[in-house]
Order: structure tokens, then C-alpha cells, then sequence
């Protein structure tokens, strides 16, 4: 080989070699994040178990004072032969906002999942986190597989504006997924890390990172490109962004026979008005519609909230009409906080496509609405469900999986209204999560007026509030620990004999715990009491085999 030809590869390879040294030294520094998604636990009885990373939240966030408030489902690190192992996928609908803990559908679904199959060790793990998009998704995919996943449920798209990374997010790098994936990758190098750290400390004095969470709402401060008209630019961005993350995502996923479930998301169109709206004289507006003038529809089919008050107009007199213009209005909404149906589009036919199993879950949710409409019966606002509708999505997954075969017999299926009865969330979280969603409803984008501002909470004029509210404050307002709280709500319905609300707490300390057999034998007493013998036995028998 000529010499100038060794020159120039060593040349080429130098600063690669010089990286990769770089690269070592700051690994055994302890420079930067490693982003892993999960870490090691081991439990009293020195079994070693997985759980969620809360951390890994500030690899897609930047500057915006926001940690992660996603949910810590244990699972086993060696999986056993009786081990039927979920990983639910998505953002803050998939966390439980805002009731958490045993409010979320994935901890439903375990909990009906587990009263099923009694003998078999049922792991559902939430890996939801608040305000990202499939960008997130795509990224901890490899991270699931390496955990042997018997199935994965997909619920997302609603951020794909806002979330992290998204085409309209305030956290952006660029348009092109590719890029934005490519970005991601390299997030993973403490070198990459250094030079964006260093980056960040050189030009952030120069110019304005903007608002912080604490200022306003997570809504607020996520929001980069506040109004996105309908097939703008920016909006046809979105929706490649999320066709090509999902088809990746699916491509993972299948190249290890991991099945999928899929689902279509679900929207508050009749009873939340469009955020933002163009310019619209509404008392005129209202009384074209009042003398039926026949230029209304045409003004509708452009106008966000001239569509959501000709959709309300006829929700008592032409019910079909009614839900064609509500969805409209909500399409033609400039602040895209809510899913466009070009996301469901995408999400029905790369099912069809690529042969993955789909839950309808706006289908389900429109069964169970008002004039086939959906709105406040399931919702807590605009789009995420409250404790029925996380019930309602529990259950559509739930008879999917019975569906798919994807588990043995199923002798000990538990009936809708068994299950319904049963919903194991306690008073005090239930609550909370709706003085959570009030506080919402009087900011911004709710309020626009609100911008840069966070409302006084409710929960200050309440008048001799209960036992549960007095708790729910204290959770809400981080003055005492959830687990405490609920040690406490179950010493006191067991000394007043309210067996029923002592269990739900229990259920819901199992759900946080379930590597501690004491919860579960909190369970097993109190379903004695209340002559539940089989349901004790349940317990009891879990219990056992933890110790």
C-alpha cells in the first residue's frame, strides 16, 4: 500500500479514534446520563427487579424544568415460565393523568389480567411519559424488546405537535424524522452530550429559553408553534413525523415476533369548544343560525367554532349532523392539542397493512356517548379519560387479548360488571385527580387570558373539608407522600369498618408494591371480613408465594 494512501486513512480515522477515547474517559468520569430505560431493584426478600427509569424523561426535554411523572411497575428481571409480560406504550393518557396509580388503564388491565389467570405472574408495565410523541416511542422500543415482551399496546398521537421533538414543540431540532431519530441516537454518547451541554451554557445567555413549567402549564410551555392551521405546513409535518416513527416502531417489533396492539385515540369533541379559533363574530353567527340562513354550513366547513356551535345547534335536532360538525370544529382547531383523524387514519391502516391487531377505541368510546358523541361521560377535559373511561379502555384491551389467544384458558374471565364493581382506586386519588383537572380548566389554553400564569388552586376555598379531601390536598400539594397517605386512609376505614374503601386502598398499594407480600395480606383480611372467601384466598395465596 502506498504511503500517502496510509497518510490519508489514518487521517479519516484519527478523529473517530480521538472521539471514541474521548468517549471512554467521560464514561469513567461519570460525565452525562446513560438514558437507560430501567433500573435494578432488589426487594426485601432479594428478588432482583426492573422498573422504570424516571430519569429517562430528560434525554427528549430541554430546558423546561419538566421531570417525568411517569408510573414504577415492577417486573421481574429473570422472567419465569409463568410470566405473561406487557409494556404499555404512550404519553400522559397511558401515565393515568390525572388520577395515576391505580387510575391509569394499564394497572386496570393487570389488575382484571391477574384475577383472570391466578396462577400466572402478570406483569403490566407502564413505560408512558407525560408530553412526548412517537419520537419517544421509536426511541424506547430496543430498550422493551431487550425485555422479552409477550405483547405491546400502543396508545399515542395526540402530541405529535407538542410533544418533545414534535413539529410544533418549543423542544425541536427539525422537521425531518430521520433527523430528529438520528439526534436521538446520539443523545446516547456522553461526547454528543458535552458538546451539547457546552452549546447550551455558550448561547442560552444570548437569547430567551422562554417559559418554564411553574410559570404556566406543561401545555403551555411545550407549545413552539401555538396555532397550526388545518394542512399547513407544519401540519402535514406532524402527520409524516408520526407515520414514519409508528412504521418503525411496528418494523421493531415484528422482526421479533412481538405482537402489537394498536389503538385509534379518543377525543372530547362535544363538550370542549376549540382552543383557538379564526376570527368569528359568534353573536352574529348565532342568529344566522337562529333565521336557518343557508350560508351557516359553508362558514362551518372553514370555521372552527362556527362548525362547534352549528354542531351543538343540532345535537337535539339532527344528531348526525351534530357529530359531523363537531368534528370538524375540532380538525379546524388552530391549537392542535387533540389528535387530527389523519392519526387515526394512519393508525387503521398500518394495522391493516402490517397485519397488527387493532382496538377501535374511539368506536368503543362513541358505544358508550351521548348521541354517539363523545364527551364529559368518559372525559376529564379534552382528551383524557377519567376513571370510567380508563375503565372502558381496560376492558377493550382486556377482551383483545382474549381475542388474540395470546394467554390459555380463560376460565376465570371477569365480566364487565364484575370488574366494574371492582375498580380498585381509592377515594383520595380519585379526588385529587378532579382537582387537578379543575385547576387545568382555568388555565391556559383553557383561559387564554391565563398565558404565563397559573391559577390560585381550588383547593384553598374548600370549607371543612372530609377526610379524603384533607388527603387528596396534601397529595396534591406535595406536603405528604402518596404511600404514607395511603397507609394511613387504610388504618382509618379499617378502625371505622368501611371494609370496601379499606380495600381499594390496599389494591392500590399492590399496584405500587407488588413485591411486598404485607400488602397483599392487607388484601386477604379485609376480603375475610367482607365474607369474600375467594377473593381472600386470591390474596392470601399471592402472598404466599412472595414469601
Amino acid at each position: 500500500m502506498k504511503r500517502n494512501t496510509i497518510f490519508k486513512l489514518i487521517a479519516i480515522a484519527f478523529p473517530f479514534f480521538l472521539i471514541l477515547v474521548v468517549e471512554v474517559i467521560l464514561r469513567l468520569v461519570g460525565y452525562g446520563e446513560g438514558y437507560e430505560l430501567f433500573h435494578k431493584i432488589i426487594s426485601e426478600n432479594k428478588t432482583e427487579y426492573y422498573v422504570m427509569n424516571s430519569g429517562v424523561s430528560q434525554k427528549y426535554f430541554k430546558n423546561t424544568g419538566f421531570h417525568s411523572d411517569n408510573q414504577s411497575d415492577l417486573f421481574l428481571k429473570k422472567k419465569t415460565d409463568s410470566t405473561f409480560r406487557v409494556f404499555v406504550q404512550g404519553a400522559s393518557t397511558v401515565v393515568g393523568f390525572p388520577f395515576y396509580k391505580n387510575g391509569s388503564f394499564p394497572r386496570l388491565l393487570k389488575h382484571r389480567l391477574s384475577l383472570t389467570f391466578p396462577n400466572r405472574n402478570i406483569e403490566v408495565v407502564n413505560t408512558g411519559i407525560t408530553a412526548v410523541n412517537s419520537y419517544t416511542l421509536w426511541d424506547l422500543s430496543e430498550e422493551i424488546i431487550k425485555q422479552d415482551p409477550d405483547l405491546v399496546i400502543i396508545y399515542a398521537g395526540h402530541n405529535e405537535y407538542y410533544g418533545a421533538l414534535g413539529a410544533g414543540s418549543s423542544v425541536f431540532i427539525g422537521e425531518h424524522p430521520f433527523l430528529v431519530r438520528t439526534y436521538l441516537r446520539l443523545k446516547n454518547l456522553r461526547f454528543f452530550q458535552l458538546l451539547e451541554n457546552g452549546y447550551a451554557k455558550i448561547f442560552r445567555a444570548k437569547k430567551d429559553d422562554g417559559l418554564q413549567v411553574g410559570d404556566s402549564t406543561l401545555m403551555e410551555v411545550m407549545a413552539r408553534e401555538q396555532q397550526i392551521p388545518y394542512e399547513s405546513e407544519v401540519f402535514e409535518a406532524g402527520i409524516q413525523q408520526f407515520q414514519s416513527n409508528l412504521e418503525k416502531i411496528l418494523a421493531n417489533y415484528q422482526s421479533h415476533d412481538i405482537p402489537v396492539i394498536l389503538s385509534t385515540l379518543v377525543s372530547n369533541e362535544r363538550d370542549i369548544p376549540p382552543f383557538i379559533s379564526e376570527d368569528l363574530d359568534e353573536e352574529k353567527f348565532r342568529m344566522a343560525l337562529d333565521s336557518k340562513d343557508e350560508n351557516i354550513g359553508k362558514i362551518a366547513q372553514k370555521n372552527a367554532m362556527a362548525a362547534y356551535l352549528l354542531g351543538q345547534y343540532y345535537l337535539e335536532r339532527q344528531p348526525d349532523s351534530a357529530k359531523k360538525y363537531l368534528e370538524i370544529a375540532k380538525e379546524l382547531d388552530l391549537l392542535r392539542f387533540r389528535a387530527p383523524e389523519k392519526i387515526n387514519e394512519i393508525i387503521q391502516q398500518l394495522s391493516e397493512r402490517e397485519d397488527v391487531a387493532l382496538v377501535d377505541m374511539k368506536r368503543v368510546f362513541e358505544a358508550r356517548s351521548e348521541s354517539g358523541i363523545i364527551g364529559d361521560e368518559l372525559l376529564t377535559e379534552h382528551v383524557h379519560p377519567n376513571v370510567e373511561g380508563n375503565f372502558v379502555m381496560a376492558d377493550a384491551f382486556y377482551n383483545k387479548i382474549k381475542e388474540l389467544h395470546l394467554l390459555g384458558n380463560w376460565q376465570h374471565f371477569v365480566s364487565y360488571q364484575e370488574a366494574y364493581r371492582d375498580i380498585p382506586i381509592s377515594k383520595i386519588d380519585s379526588i385529587r385527580g378532579k382537582m387537578i383537572v379543575q385547576d387545568l380548566k382555568r388555565s391556559w389554553p383553557y383561559v387564554l387570558d391565563m398565558s404565563g400564569r397559573n391559577p390560585v388552586r381550588q383547593y384553598h376555598f374548600l370549607q371543612n373539608p372530609s377526610f379524603e379531601e384533607q388527603k387528596a390536598i396534601a397529595l396534591y400539594s406535595g406536603k405528604e407522600k402518596w404511600e404514607d397517605v395511603m397507609r394511613l386512609a387504610y388504618h382509618t376505614y379499617l378502625k371505622d369498618g368501611d371494609f370496601e374503601n379499606a380495600l381499594k386502598v390496599a389494591q392500590s398499594l399492590i399496584a405500587e408494591f407488588p413485591e411486598q407480600a404485607r400488602v397483599y395480606e392487607m388484601a386477604a383480611n379485609i376480603c375475610l371480613q367482607m365474607k369474600r372467601p375467594e377473593y381472600a384466598k386470591f390474596y392470601s395465596d399471592k402472598a404466599e408465594k412472595l414469601k
